[in-house]
């Protein structure tokens, strides 16, 4: 069905979507503030014009008409500049913008308003981005390109309607204009591999929500878990009647507009919110700052003794009070919920939920506006790290039992062995399980039953981590252990000056551990360098980029990989480590001071 041309040969997001969108209904505008399922206008426009589809920068908007792309000042509200092109689609990457013409796709600098452009012999219907190549849909085509060469095509039977990158699973999802479905591997982007594909009818769009694809039908929105390229499967419908007219994705969910109704899809759920024919994207330009500077702090009055969490533009804490906090990365306050008794698991967000443990028994689903979805009652405290994917919730309580709970709060199976659980649980791609005990480690079918067991002889109190085909884990007793994580036999261990507060974390095929003098690396081989001298520092944190993060006699410290220090930054006691987003980092001292940080990083 398919046929393949390779033919031979970063993404840096400037602008991120805000809180805020373009509603458009004919010629009338209104920018709106998206405030959980509401919608709060704060400008309203009138056109000389009907768009299309639409960007919104900052002050300044551009719009496609079909015979004109125009740029429009949203404070004077009036026309800047315009070009007589046939643009019907707009795209905004790496502070330019891509228009979508009739055979053409535009790259446009909105300083100059001068533009370079693609010629394709079929109609273009969609660009998407990855890795700094443009993909392009044309006719039956889809094209990676560089600059203006093409590097590979991918032919279907059918017109290519829409397509969509997921970068963090390194595919992209296409649908034809007969309403199939195919997902391309991207792991090799120069050797593409289609891995799946199927036909649904009356399928018109479809977008990326982590492992989720959202497909559009003419009367109903499906959602997909294609947590497994070869093999999505359906896992929500809901109903939503008419044609899909607009789709914006923001944060964990998504607006797209039916007919005449604006609606608001998730995971987890679908909600009419507001009236619009179209909805466009705005966004909204950073501010400057250089690394280490502080953009915010807040006190949340209350012992901290778990990592916060980022999730896009949500920051999520637990006290040992028992108060989960939301917080905008901005800095303001979204709402708290309080459980029984006191949280020292870190919290995990995913999707539209926020699922915590509590030493009250119970495991917590809550929405992302702060209203308790479910909770089931373990019977034991959960005390420890624990594990979300798209399948549902791994943890240990600390009665020894390891429980997988899905979405829905349905206990899919437990386990229970003699020895006590003395770490978190770790997941790997495939459902299996790994944790430490009093005496060994322990791997788990992802059905539940025992994979294998390895006597360690010593008490295990790091959360385990896996590094191709190893399982490593340790012990405040000193002993860093790596395991084949198929059979469990011990590939090599070593002895460290570890302290009941070392966490492992890894980089690149290299382990990184605190320990009381320092930070140390370990590569797969077991050879280990101490990498940075310290006095028993938190946990660290290590950036796309490579940067280590860690705080240490009350400082928070920024280095190279190879020990350089970049910056420093006096922020108070932490035992936990400290979380990074986009361009941000975020610590939480034990007394309960939140601080963010500006810095040129990604998660």
């Amino acid at each position: 069905m398919w046929r393949k041309t390779v033919l031979f040969c970063i993404f840096l997001v400037s602008y991120l979507f805000s809180a805020q969108l373009m509603v458009v209904q004919g010629n009338l505008a209104s920018l709106v503030e998206v405030e959980g399922d509401s919608l709060k206008k704060n400008l309203e426009v009138t056109f000389p014009f009907s768009p299309l589809d639409g960007v919104v920068v900052s002050d300044t908007a551009y719009f496609a008409t079909g015979n004109a792309l125009l740029e429009y000042n949203l404070k004077s509200k009036e026309i800047i500049r315009s070009l007589k092109i046939p643009a019907k689609k707009l795209k905004w990457n790496d502070e330019r913008l891509v228009v979508i013409c009739e055979k053409e796709v535009l790259l446009l600098d909105p300083v100059s308003f001068k533009y370079s452009k693609i010629s394709f012999q079929q109609s273009v219907s969609d660009v998407d981005f990855y890795e700094g190549y443009l993909l392009v849909s044309h006719g039956k085509y889809v094209s990676l390109m560089k600059n203006s060469e093409e590097i590979w095509k991918i032919e279907a039977e059918a017109e290519i309607n829409k397509i969509s990158v997921n970068k963090e699973k390194k595919a992209f999802a296409a649908l034809t204009s007969d309403g199939t479905i195919f997902l391309v591997d991207l792991e090799n982007v120069l050797a593409p591999k289609v891995v799946f594909f199927s036909k649904f009818e009356e399928a018109e769009d479809l977008e990326w929500i982590e492992d989720f694809l959202i497909v559009f039908f003419r009367n109903k929105v499906i959602t997909m878990n294609a947590a497994k390229l070869t093999s999505p499967r359906a896992f929500k419908e809901y109903i939503a009647s008419g044609n899909t007219t607009s789709v914006v994705k923001l944060l964990d969910s998504i607006l797209f507009t039916k007919g005449n109704d604006l609606y608001r899809v998730g995971v987890f759920s679908l909600k009419k919110i507001g009236t619009a024919q179209r909805v466009f994207p705005v966004l909204a330009q950073g501010e400057m700052y250089t690394p280490g500077d502080l953009i915010w702090q807040l006190n949340l009055e209350a012992e901290v003794r778990s990592s916060p969490v980022i999730f896009e533009n949500l920051l999520v804490v637990a006290d040992v009070e028992g108060i989960v906090h939301a917080i905008s990365m901005s800095g303001g306050k979204l709402w708290s919920y309080r459980t029984g008794f006191v949280i020292t698991a870190p919290p995990r967000v995913f999707m539209e939920r926020i699922y915590v443990t509590s030493w009250d028994n119970f495991l917590y689903a809550i929405s992302q506006n702060g209203q308790l979805v479910w909770k089931i009652d373990l019977g034991a405290d959960v005390s420890k790290p624990f594990e979300v994917n798209s399948y549902g919730i791994y943890l240990a309580t600390d009665s020894g039992e390891v429980y997988f709970i899905d979405h829905d709060s349905s206990i899919v199976w437990r386990f229970k062995d003699e020895e006590w659980i003395s770490t978190g649980v770790t997941v790997d791609e495939n459902g299996v399980v790994y944790f430490g005990t009093s005496r060994s480690l322990y791997s788990l079918y992802s059905n539940g039953s025992l994979r294998w067991k390895t006597r360690t002889g010593y008490l295990l109190t790091m959360k385990p981590i896996i590094i191709d085909r190893y399982v490593i884990t340790g012990s405040n007793s000193g002993w860093l252990l790596c395991v084949n994580r198929t059979n469990g036999n011990v590939v090599w261990k070593k002895k460290l000056p570890l302290s009941l507060n070392s966490q492992l974390s890894a980089f690149e095929g290299t382990v990184f551990v605190n320990a009381e003098d320092g930070i140390y690396s370990i590569d797969l081989s077991g050879n280990v360098k101490r990498i940075i001298s310290a006095s028993t520092p938190s946990p660290v944190a290590v950036s796309k980029e490579g940067y280590v993060y860690f705080v240490s006699e009350g400082v928070l410290y920024s280095f190279t990989l190879d020990g350089k220090r970049r910056w420093e930054r006096k922020v108070g006691e932490s035992t936990v480590e400290p979380v990074v987003g986009e361009e941000r980092v975020v610590v939480v001292t034990r007394s309960g001071n939140l601080y963010c940080f500006f810095d040129s990083v990604h998660p």
